[in-house]
């Protein structure tokens, strides 16, 4: 029997009318359908939002249609001239800035700016895109355009002085370069002088915390840097500062130094606990003192003595190479005199020889590699 629509059992499905999963996907179809229309609008919709707000979309694939979907919402950096001639972007950041001070400062921003063929703003201003770090390039133009930002005379956060560092080499900017790499030389110097004048160091760079965590930062982030630039002279000091803070190398810091370097300073430590003691304390083990013209010859051999316990040997590796004046405490004038000698030549071979213990080239070879 065949039934027509008037003669259908209850319930049973109209044919003239879609199923339930044909009317879904009819459905869905249409709503897809929508969306792509409504994706259209809105990304018409959003570009030109984003122009009367001064937000770039970069097409990051160069592909039709991926404009919206893929896009790379750029922001706009404080350093932003209205008439200036140039905008630079650095990863999602740019800055717009004047050719004429960039190709003047850096002949390699010269050339650079002179390659740039299509990429243009949105106002046909011309835009020449850098790898660095948006916040490095941020520090090197506060620095190029606004002259008070990083006043030469005060200390410099270590972020600042590595951007200078790392992108004054990268674009050839000497003043720049040089005025960073003197700042950290100061703070981890070739000299043992300048390495005992401590006080030096906060006067070029800041040190903030003071529980020492910044202290180890700076120190990895130096011989990383160091590592980067071939600025081999700044090792010996930074990894003798590492040496005498192990901690500093435990730190969760949020980068850390290669395991061959971290090998190396490990392995320093105990040859140099031995050096450190017998180079600047061998005098409390020997007969040099009491001297010969020893005004108590008792008092100053019992003084020794003790002096010698309180050091334990071998002792915790110190990184005070500088004359104490409680190492002399007891001590009679002559053998404090005589004491003082030994220490500070002992302090003087032992940084002599300080590359060594790092396997690196002696130190006049290390500063004429950086020439």
């Amino acid at each position: 029997m065949h039934l027509n629509n008037t003669q259908r059992p209850q319930g049973s499905p109209d044919p003239s009318l879609p199923t339930d999963s044909s009317a879904s996907t009819s459905v869905e179809a249409n709503t897809a359908n929508s969306n792509s229309e409504l994706f259209a609008l809105d990304a018409t919709h959003l570009a030109f939002a984003c122009l009367l707000l001064n937000i770039h979309l970069v097409d990051k694939y160069n592909k039709p249609g991926e404009i919206i979907s893929k896009a790379q919402l750029i922001q706009r950096s404080d350093i932003w001239f209205d008439d200036g001639n140039l905008i630079v972007q650095a990863e999602d950041t740019q800055f717009r800035v004047y050719k004429g001070s960039l190709s003047r400062i850096s002949t390699v921003f010269k050339t650079n700016i002179e390659n740039i063929v299509t990429t243009k703003g949105m106002d046909e201003t011309p835009v020449l895109q850098l790898s660095d770090s948006p916040n490095e390039v941020a520090h090197l133009f506060r620095a190029i355009f606004d002259r008070w930002s990083y006043p030469e005379a005060d200390p410099l956060p270590f972020n600042v002085i590595a951007a200078f560092l790392r992108l004054g080499h990268k674009y050839k900017i000497q003043p720049f370069f040089d005025s960073a790499l003197s700042r950290l030389r100061v703070a981890f110097p070739a000299s043992l002088e300048e390495y005992i004048d401590q006080g030096t160091r906060t006067k070029h760079i800041v040190f903030s915390d003071p529980k020492n965590v910044q202290r180890g930062e700076i120190i990895v982030d130096t011989i990383l840097l160091a590592r980067e630039l071939g600025l081999l002279a700044l090792l010996p000091s930074a990894f003798w500062f590492a040496a005498t803070h192990l901690e500093f190398l435990t730190h969760n810091h949020s980068r850390a130094i290669s395991d061959t370097d971290r090998n190396i300073i490990m392995s320093a430590v105990k040859p140099l606990r031995v050096a450190h003691a017998n180079y600047l304390f061998g005098w409390l083990d020997d007969e040099t003192v009491p001297v010969a013209d020893c005004m108590n010859p008792e008092g100053c051999r019992q003084r020794k003595v003790q002096y010698s316990l309180a050091l334990w040997k071998p002792p915790g590796l110190s990184p005070v190479l500088h004359w104490r004046p409680g190492a002399a405490q007891g001590l009679c004038k002559p053998c404090t005199a005589v004491g003082r000698k030994y220490h500070d030549e002992g302090a003087k071979r032992l940084w002599d020889e300080l590359p060594s213990f790092f396997e690196l080239s002696p130190w006049g070879e290390l500063l004429k590699e950086e020439e």
